[in-house]
């Protein structure tokens, strides 16, 4: 992961990950190109660090259920990279859940307000916000939750919400507008 800026006024992206892993804040807004920024990546290792270190539920959510299911597939093909701590896993990786042995979990989610409603982690990362309606992401919102781990450590809620920025009166528009006042 890349620790030096190279733009002003932006940030690193490991100060970016490391942000969201140690919780520094309960929102963290990434904003990117397509293709160069690595969010996707970077949001796949994010949430596979949260589950071995931290024993964390993590919810993953992207602007469509097809790029929900992508972000969960890359994390999922991460533990069979040389050194991946496969021994954690409690079984392999469905298209929709990893489970690990420490009690950490990864839940797809659909991008639709039913799918959202229901689980309560303590970390979500939302993928392309800008491909995301707003009802969606707004019902989303309520998920994260303090609660301890497996190991009884309680871990803080961080939320990542991370897009381009295509459309001038889309959810990232939007977004980024709260987030400034």
């Amino acid at each position: 992961i890349p620790r030096q800026k190279v733009c002003p006024n932006h940030v690193a992206p490991f100060q970016a990950f490391a942000d969201a892993f140690f919780a520094r804040a309960p929102v963290c807004i990434w904003k990117a190109s397509r293709g160069f920024g690595g969010k996707t990546n970077l949001i796949s290792i994010l949430g596979m660090s949260e589950l071995v270190a931290l024993g964390a539920f993590v919810t993953i959510l992207g602007g469509s259920g097809a790029l929900s299911l992508h972000i969960h597939e890359t994390m999922s093909e991460a533990w069979h990279y040389d050194g991946a701590p496969r021994e954690m896993l409690l079984k392999d990786p469905t298209k929709f859940d990893t489970y690990l042995r420490n009690g950490a979990k990864a839940r797809t989610l659909m991008a639709s307000t039913k799918s959202v409603r229901g689980p309560h982690p303590q970390r979500m990362r939302l993928d392309e916000i800008d491909e995301m309606e707003m009802n969606v992401l707004t019902s989303a919102q309520g998920q994260p939750m303090r609660k301890k781990n497996k190991h009884g450590v309680l871990l803080e809620t961080n939320t990542v919400m991370s897009s381009t920025h295509q459309y001038p009166d889309g959810t990232m528009t939007e977004i980024l507008k709260r987030a400034k006042a």
